[in-house]
């Protein structure tokens, strides 16, 4: 009986991995309270999504589930080279739309040959790497940043640092949640991330034997305060890597509201 059982529960376990968790969309809300945040911004929305990996089946949902924000923010890994074509993630891109815009920072499966490569998706000024923007509602500002990826890009904190106003409130995305480890983290209210899939094979989402990052198993995914007081929010992505399956780890799109402290 027993060499019956094991096959097929091990049958089982592949077909839930590869084909059942990764089309498995979990939404996520937080509210977040953000220091110095203008009154007018009180109630600002934001719709994270991550690590698309070449999958386009989020898009899918968001249409079903009619999902909206006033911004949409994408940290990365747009692409899987060994997925084609890329043209069809670029035209689904190209359906986001948000009243205050779609902002995208470099994920390290984003460059090719040392540089970034998100043909044929027109990035345009979606592209916020070492760039800084202002969101502007009648006198009030909320002010977004972008840093590329940290091991793949170049990224220039002095520069973003410089753009903010002392005592602003301001946002970060960033494609790897190490960012919050950098003396500069104290400077947002919140950092978007990514990159990690949440561990992408766990074990009851607690045991997570690979996570793509350094500042810790408690990082890998969720929300958590940093080192530097900084809240963190870091996606487990929509897509994978290396093998196409997910176990303990399902996807993840994440709803964000803004209030004042």
């Amino acid at each position: 009986m027993v060499f019956v059982i094991t096959p097929l529960l091990v049958a089982g376990l592949i077909f839930y991995s590869a084909v059942i968790e990764p089309r498995w969309i979990q939404f996520t809300r937080y509210d977040i309270a953000i220091p110095n945040l203008p009154k007018s911004f009180d109630g600002f929305s934001i719709l994270h999504l991550s690590d698309f990996h070449g999958r386009v089946g989020a898009f899918s949902f968001l249409k079903k589930m009619k999902i909206t924000a006033d911004i949409v923010a994408v940290t990365g890994d747009l692409f899987a080279w060994k997925t084609l074509p890329r043209s069809r993630i670029a035209h689904a891109l190209d359906q986001l739309r948000a009243p205050e815009g779609v902002y995208f920072v470099s994920g390290n499966h984003d460059y090719r040959n040392g540089r970034l490569d998100v043909t044929p998706w027109n990035v345009g000024e979606r592209l916020l790497d070492n760039r800084v923007i202002p969101l502007r509602r009648g006198e009030d500002t909320l002010w977004l940043a972008g840093i590329p990826d940290l091991v793949k890009g170049q990224p220039d904190w002095e520069k973003i640092n410089a753009e903010i106003p002392q005592e602003a409130a301001a946002i970060l995305l960033s494609h790897r949640p190490d960012a919050v480890l950098t003396p500069y983290a104290s400077r947002f209210g919140l950092i978007l991330s990514g990159h990690t899939h949440g561990g992408q094979v766990t074990v009851c989402g607690r045991f997570i034997p690979v996570r793509h990052t350094h500042v810790g198993k408690g990082y890998a995914w969720g929300k958590w305060i940093g080192p530097r007081g900084t809240v963190l929010i870091t996606s487990r992505g929509l897509g994978s890597s290396e093998l196409p399956i997910r176990f303990g780890a399902r996807p993840q799109i994440v709803y964000i509201r803004l209030s004042r402290e």
